[in-house]
């Protein structure tokens, strides 16, 4: 038997309650709000800190790289300064576009690296070899990247003759015919270290040894995802293969609590193509 419904005397004696008692609805609507913002902040407190900190600036930190990065940028912050020649230069070089990485390159270790080393030492109160600067090395794992740099560097050459490396690498482009083979291409090499350190401190050092407490091994698939996404702009083979670098590397930083062994490896694959690019286009010694 179905339940009887309201009559209609009913909700009109309850719709004339509800308007001519205003200060009941606004207590009930206050209660609600209440009790939402009260579950909100317990499930805030029952976050943990540590990883609630990493997991946002992780969003907040590549976004800024994302938009900061362009040489315009610079141009913009330096206008009407006395930098402002340097600003030009990035976006107007007769040379190279080495100020233009030069940019890059601050942008990327400013928030990789200085932001998130400077929370954790003077916020969190922690040294950062807890997040990935430790000199710890399990044994076996020196011999494991001898083995890794065997099988990588043939590979990386292979794909240093397909058209897509041969068009992204090097990032390094020199536009008066000045030989790659000089101080140019060293001081890029040098930035670019800066680069690499700045990633792998944040990706397999502060993501993963901030999330490790809360997650554990599954630390090392949520800074993988991230890790991917950032390779969105390069050749499709280089950004599948993030994924297994990710993974790798970050497992490699989990077991070791370090970034170096990691950062050896990502350092010789990358200045590899480099030199394998330029090698294959002839301009070693041009």
């Amino acid at each position: 038997m179905w339940p009887s419904l309201p009559s209609k005397s009913s909700c009109v004696e309850l719709f004339s309650f509800l308007q001519n008692n205003p200060e009941h609805n606004e207590n009930t609507e206050e209660t609600a709000i209440s009790g939402i913002a009260a579950r909100f902040r317990g499930d805030l407190a029952s976050l943990d800190k540590r990883a609630l900190f990493a997991l946002i600036y992780a969003a907040a930190g590549l976004t800024a790289i994302n938009f900061l990065k362009e040489p315009n940028t610079l141009e913009w912050l330096t206008r009407g300064t006395p930098f402002a020649e340097v600003g030009r230069s990035a976006v107007h070089s007769e040379h190279s576009n080495l100020a233009n990485l030069a940019w890059w390159v601050f942008v990327s270790v400013f928030f990789y690296f200085a932001v998130p080393a400077v929370w954790v030492k003077f916020v969190q109160k922690r040294p950062l070899r807890e997040i990935g600067l430790a000199l710890n090395l399990e044994p076996g794992f020196l011999k494991l990247l001898a083995f890794c740099l065997a099988i990588m560097l043939p590979v990386t050459y292979l794909m240093s003759l397909t058209p897509g490396f041969a068009a992204k690498y090097p990032f390094l482009k020199v536009f008066d015919g000045s030989p790659y083979l000089s101080m140019t291409l060293l001081c890029w090499e040098i930035i670019y270290f800066a680069q690499f350190f700045g990633l792998e401190f944040f990706f397999r050092g502060f993501l993963v040894h901030s999330l490790k407490p809360t997650l554990g091994a599954y630390s090392i698939l949520a800074m993988t995802v991230p890790y991917t996404m950032i390779h969105f702009q390069k050749p499709m083979p280089e950004a599948f293969a993030a994924i297994f670098a990710g993974l790798f590397l970050g497992w490699i930083s989990y077991r070791n609590g370090t970034i170096w062994l990691g950062l050896v490896l990502h350092c010789s694959v990358a200045f590899s193509m480099d030199i394998f690019s330029l090698f294959n286009a002839g301009l070693i010694l041009k």
